[in-house]
C-alpha cells in the first residue's frame, strides 16, 4: 500500500485536500489526512492532476515514430519515457505504419513511461490544402493497405485521420468503423456542407480543430464551422495558444454545445519537442524550423506539428483564458478516456488506475505516476533527449 498526500488534489469532486491510498496500481481510497499520519510522499506546495492522455503525438525528446530505425522498439520505449517527463500517462502513438508492429510489441510489456492504449494513424490519406490553399496532392486510397494497417496494429488501431474528399474515403471509413476504429476529419479542403455530409459516413472526431481545414467566413462557414456546429463529433484541439489563437479558442468553447465535454487536448508533438531552437531535418519528411515560441514551421510557413506538450496547453488555458483546472483536466484526461473507452483512466477516483501528475506553480512536471508506479521523477531522470537525434537531424 502507498499513501500520497496533496492539499491540491484534482478529483471529480473538485480540488480537495486528501490522501490517495494506492494498492495494486489502483486507487483504493481518497481520505482525509489524519494528524501525524505517515505518508509515502507529501506534495504540499504542489498540485496533483489526473494523468494526461495524449491521443495525437508523433514523437518527442528526439524520438520519432516514422522513418528508418534499426531498433524500433527501443525508439518507442524512449518516446514513452519522454512522454512521461511531460505528464503523459497514456497515449496513442501517432505513427507511421512501419512502426505498428513495434508499438504493439512494446504495448504488451511493462514500460518505464507512458502506457500505449491505442495507435493513431494521421493519414496517409490526407489532402494537404487547408488554410493556406497550397495543394501538394494526395495518395489514392488503397483499402487493402488499410486492412494491413488494422492487422499489423494487433487490435490497437483506435483512430485514423482521413481527408473525406479523397475518392474511396467513404468505403474506407465504413470499413474502419466496422473494425472498431474511429475516423477523424483531417487535412481537408471540404466546405461546410461537404463536411456535414462526410460526418454522416462515420466520422466522429475532428483532427486538430481549425488547423489545416477551411476556416470560417461570414458567407462560408468552412470545415471549421462544421466542426463546431456538429454536436455528434468530438474535437481535438492544440491549446498552446500558437496553433490556434486564444481568442479563437475562447470562441470555440462558446460555440460548441457542451464544449467541455467534446474537446480533447492534444499536443501534435513532433520529435523536436524538447529540442533547442534551430533548423532540423524532420525524419521522413522535410526541413523544419523551431522558433523561440515553439512553432515548428516548414520553409513555406506551414505549421508542421508542435514542440509544446499538453502541459503547456494546460498552463495557457489556466493562466491566459482563466479556465478552472477542474474544467481543463476534463479535456486533457477525462474526455479522451470516455471517447475512446479507455478503461479505468481519465480521472482520480476509487477503483481507477493511479495515473497522476505532480506539478509545481510554474506547471513543471515534477513526478509522473502510471498505475501507481513512478515513471518520471524530475530529481533523478535526466538527459532523456535522444542522444543521436542532434547528430543526425540538426542542421544548425
Amino acid at each position: 500500500m502507498m499513501k500520497i498526500y496533496c492539499p491540491q488534489l484534482y478529483t471529480l469532486d473538485g480540488c480537495v485536500d486528501k490522501v490517495l491510498i494506492i494498492e495494486g496500481g489502483k486507487i483504493t481510497a481518497i481520505k482525509d489526512k489524519e494528524d501525524d499520519e505517515v505518508v509515502d510522499a507529501d506534495y504540499t506546495g504542489y498540485r496533483i492532476i489526473p494523468g494526461i492522455i495524449d491521443t495525437h503525438n508523433h514523437g518527442t525528446m528526439g524520438y520519432s515514430l516514422m522513418g528508418d530505425c534499426e531498433d524500433k522498439e527501443a525508439e518507442v520505449r524512449g518516446y514513452l519515457k519522454g512522454l512521461a517527463s511531460q505528464g503523459v500517462t497514456a497515449c496513442f502513438p501517432t505513427a507511421d505504419h512501419s512502426y505498428f508492429k513495434a508499438i504493439a510489441n512494446v504495448a504488451k510489456t511493462s514500460v518505464d513511461g507512458a502506457k500505449v492504449v491505442g495507435i493513431h494513424s494521421e493519414g496517409p490519406y490526407l489532402n494537404r490544402v487547408g488554410e493556406k490553399g497550397v495543394d501538394t496532392g494526395h495518395p489514392d486510397i488503397d483499402l487493402e493497405h488499410i486492412k494491413a494497417m488494422v492487422n499489423d496494429a494487433d487490435g490497437l488501431l483506435k483512430l485514423m485521420a482521413i481527408a473525406p474528399e479523397i475518392p474511396g474515403a467513404k468505403d474506407a471509413i465504413k470499413y474502419l468503423n466496422s473494425q472498431g476504429v474511429r475516423c477523424a476529419f483531417a487535412h481537408s479542403n471540404m466546405n461546410y456542407h461537404e463536411a456535414l455530409e462526410a460526418y454522416k459516413w462515420g466520422i466522429s472526431v475532428v483532427t486538430h480543430t481549425a488547423n489545416v481545414m477551411s476556416g470560417i467566413h461570414h458567407r462560408n462557414m468552412g470545415g471549421l464551422g462544421a466542426a463546431l456546429l456538429s454536436d455528434d463529433v468530438f474535437n481535438e484541439l492544440i491549446c498552446d495558444g500558437l496553433h490556434v489563437s486564444n481568442e479563437m479558442i475562447k470562441m470555440m468553447f462558446r460555440i460548441k454545445n457542451a464544449a467541455f465535454e467534446k474537446f480533447m487536448m492534444i499536443s501534435d508533438n513532433v520529435p523536436m519537442a524538447g529540442a533547442p531552437i534551430g533548423r532540423y531535418d524532420l525524419p521522413g519528411m522535410f526541413e523544419v524550423n523551431i522558433d523561440e515560441k515553439g512553432y515548428c514551421l516548414s520553409d513555406t510557413g506551414r505549421l508542421c506539428g508542435s514542440t509544446l506538450p499538453v502541459i503547456k496547453g494546460i498552463a495557457n488555458l489556466e493562466k491566459n483564458l482563466k479556465l478552472p483546472m477542474e474544467t481543463i483536466v476534463k479535456m486533457s484526461s477525462l474526455n479522451p478516456a470516455k471517447v475512446y473507452a479507455i478503461a479505468y483512466k481519465g480521472y482520480l477516483a476509487v477503483g481507477m488506475d493511479a495515473d497522476f501528475v505532480v506539478i509545481d506553480e510554474a506547471y513543471n512536471v515534477c513526478q509522473t505516476y502510471s498505475e501507481g508506479r513512478k515513471v518520471f521523477d524530475i530529481n533523478s531522470d535526466h538527459d532523456l533527449f535522444n542522444p543521436v537525434f542532434m547528430q543526425r537531424y540538426s542542421l544548425n
